[in-house]
């Protein structure tokens, strides 16, 4: 078991193999095996999915605290892995930093939320600089978790097509994640990047960009937005994204020496863990969304 150097009342320490040697649970159990975290998977979406599209269909100031509570949840993970401490100035300020930039976006000032990321981001660096060797972890944390924050919201905020941009994001990434997940354990085959991420195939990112251009495709379709296929391959733009979110997030956990970033979701680990892939994923959209806009 690897000590993480950091304060001594906090060690963010995980077992990752808890299996005994020369035991092979797929084995031991028969084919079904594999799949041993789908049931925990299935139940945690069956609470969330609902609860995320209510408070997307209402919209407005609850969806804006919603975002708020979600990002400060992630700077608090945020915090733990790459602080190795549950609570700091960086994450004081962070959270701060959210609450304001959740509060300018939600009232279409989506330029000041940006200026006072990047200011937040600043100041909380410049706190934490008194108590270790200078790095920018908490500037980092504040471009990686609110500037999504902010293009959730100016996303749901769009003119008629809001609400359809918004449940096609989430419905992609969740179709996405589902998609990579039974083909990779179905059909299994050569390792995506073993070193970084060893669960990962090249069969389940496949099938993980297949079923989210299916879904965004049958958006589009029921949802009245058109073209259908041009809306199919920003389904694979996202499906993309996210997977590349997945990574960037497994390469950070790998870099500190833990499984999971928290334990808040059964089947899933902690909220980062939860929404890596939809943080890359929702600037994708963002950015996919202003460029037809000003084509």
């Amino acid at each position: 078991m690897r000590r993480q150097n950091g304060p001594e009342h906090f060690s963010f320490v995980r077992i990752i193999d808890t299996q005994p040697p020369h035991t092979d649970p797929k084995t031991r159990r028969g084919p079904l095996a594999r799949f041993g975290s789908l049931a925990p998977r299935v139940g945690t979406a069956l609470l969330l999915i609902p609860l995320a599209l209510g408070a997307i269909w209402v919209g407005g100031r609850l969806y804006a605290a919603v975002i708020a509570a979600m990002t400060i949840f992630l700077i608090f993970e945020w915090t733990r892995l790459v602080r190795q401490a549950e609570f700091s100035r960086g994450f004081y300020a962070l959270s701060l930093t959210a609450i304001v930039a959740v509060v300018f976006a939600a009232n279409g000032q989506y330029y000041s939320a940006l200026a006072a990321t990047f200011v937040g981001g600043i100041l909380a660096t410049i706190l934490e600089w008194p108590q270790r060797s200078p790095d920018s972890w908490a500037a980092v944390g504040a471009l990686y978790l609110i500037v999504p924050a902010i293009a959730t919201l100016w996303l749901r905020e769009q003119p008629e097509v809001g609400l359809k941009l918004t449940v096609l994001l989430f419905a992609v990434v969740w179709g996405a994640d589902s998609g990579a997940y039974a083909f990779g354990k179905t059909i299994g085959g050569p390792k995506l990047i073993p070193r970084i991420s060893p669960g990962k195939t090249w069969s389940g990112a496949a099938g993980g960009v297949l079923t989210g251009a299916v879904v965004a495709a049958l958006i589009a379709v029921f949802g009245g937005l058109a073209p259908w296929w041009y809306w199919a391959l920003v389904g694979v733009a996202l499906s993309l994204a996210s997977i590349a979110g997945d990574i960037s997030e497994s390469q950070l956990k790998r870099t500190y020496g833990v499984k999971d970033s928290g334990s808040a979701f059964p089947g899933h680990g902690g909220v980062l863990d939860r929404l890596d892939g939809f943080l890359f994923a929702a600037i994708a959209l963002a950015i996919l969304v202003l460029l037809r806009q000003n084509a």
